[in-house]
């Protein structure tokens, strides 16, 4: 079998290829960078840039078939690539060009009556439209980048006059290089998240429901599995008719805001995600493994718990380090039987950036929780960031 290739060499990326190696499929990456997380552990990778054609197409004549660690890839390319090399690429790069775009993403969500936030395409970045989105959407708005954004970055909160004139000098001053779509903004009561995974042959799989915490714009921790109420249950059955409808292969991460029980979906991102990184300890079958099977044709079988309840805490960086450089690993002897470091092997750290990590099980989602902050805690300390 010709190795899977994985387009991107972040620490998605590096967890599917050690998911690969568990479940004995050869993989390869392609990455720009020789320290990549990913790089750091495979023998088959690739140096590249996404956009770079011939070493793209060099990549992809080699792998049986192509996936991707994020959603910010040139979806053209990737199709002349595919029909050029006779590979094929999944989710398909015709469905990820939709489902990385805000506006066609939201407008999906619309066709297929899947309840999210209403918004507003921007036309410009001039003050006038974006006052009259604000009218529009009842005065209160969330600015979104329609392409790009993720962990904060492209986003304003806009509630006031201040916030709209410091925000139009932002966007004015772009000049059409980024555009945007304004959401009304939604007073949630907590955020949610689903891992949802679909087959070539149509089998639909979803893990459970989980409460996530943000952090400065990035999830600090995950915890599960939540009660089903009957607005969940409706919108997981949503989802996997959504997943049937637009023939999506490979595993999604949908974010929810939970208000008053209903649920409204906040974004889709059409990959393996941050809030489904518990799989990896709470299950017998984690999302990593789910992609790369749904992706090489692999049927998917159903996950088992393995324990009553769980938590996942993110080891985010600091500015301790003057020089972002972090101390050697030694972080193992914080690893026990109900609550394990995960590390991306990363060599410098950062605010707010995804450093690695921390899984744990217990009999109830607070012991849990408890348990991860205690590792993750402890993890910082004997690291160093």
């Amino acid at each position: 079998m010709k190795p899977i290739g994985i387009l991107g060499g972040g620490q998605l990326a590096r967890m599917l290829a050690l998911e690969a190696h568990r479940r004995g499929l050869p993989v390869a990456v392609f990455s720009e960078h020789d320290t990549d997380p990913a790089r750091q552990v495979v023998n088959d990778w690739s140096k590249g840039v996404p956009f770079d054609r011939q070493k793209l197409l060099a990549f992809m004549s080699k792998c049986s078939v192509v996936t991707f660690e994020s959603e910010f890839f040139d979806d053209k390319l990737l199709i002349e690539a595919s029909k050029v090399t006779a590979t094929e690429v999944f989710p398909k790069p015709e469905l990820m060009g939709l489902l990385r775009n805000r506006v066609t993403q939201k407008s999906l969500l619309d066709q297929n009556r899947l309840a999210t936030s209403p918004w507003e395409k921007v036309s410009d970045g001039s003050e006038k439209e974006l006052r009259r989105v604000m009218e529009k959407l009842g005065g209160r708005v969330v600015f979104k980048a329609t392409t790009g954004g993720y962990d904060g970055y492209g986003t304003f909160v806009v509630k006031n006059e201040a916030n709209l004139l410091a925000f139009a000098k932002i966007a004015d001053s772009q000049e059409g290089r980024v555009q945007y779509i304004g959401e009304k903004f939604v007073p949630f009561d907590r955020e949610l998240a689903i891992i949802a995974s679909r087959d070539r042959n149509g089998k639909v799989i979803t893990f459970p429901f989980v409460e996530s915490r943000q952090e400065n714009s990035r999830c600090l921790w995950t915890i599960g599995p939540l009660k089903e109420t009957s607005a969940m249950k409706a919108m997981k059955n949503g989802i996997a008719k959504f997943l049937k409808k637009i023939d999506y292969v490979g595993t999604m991460g949908i974010e929810f805001f939970e208000i008053d029980g209903s649920l409204l979906i906040n974004e889709l991102a059409p990959r393996v995600h941050n809030s489904g990184h518990y799989t990896m300890d709470a299950f017998d079958f984690d999302q990593f493994a789910a992609h790369l099977f749904a992706v090489a044709g692999i049927a998917l079988p159903n996950p088992k718990a393995n324990g009553k309840a769980f938590a996942m805490w993110n080891l985010l960086g600091t500015e301790k380090a003057s020089d972002g450089t972090i101390k050697s690993l030694t972080p193992w002897n914080c690893v026990t039987d109900q609550a394990k470091l995960h590390w991306y092997g990363k060599e410098t750290s950062r605010p707010g950036r995804k450093m690695g990590h921390i899984n744990s099980l217990g009999n109830s989602m607070s012991t849990a929780l408890a348990k991860a902050k205690k590792a993750a805690t402890k993890s910082r300390r004997e690291i160093g960031f």
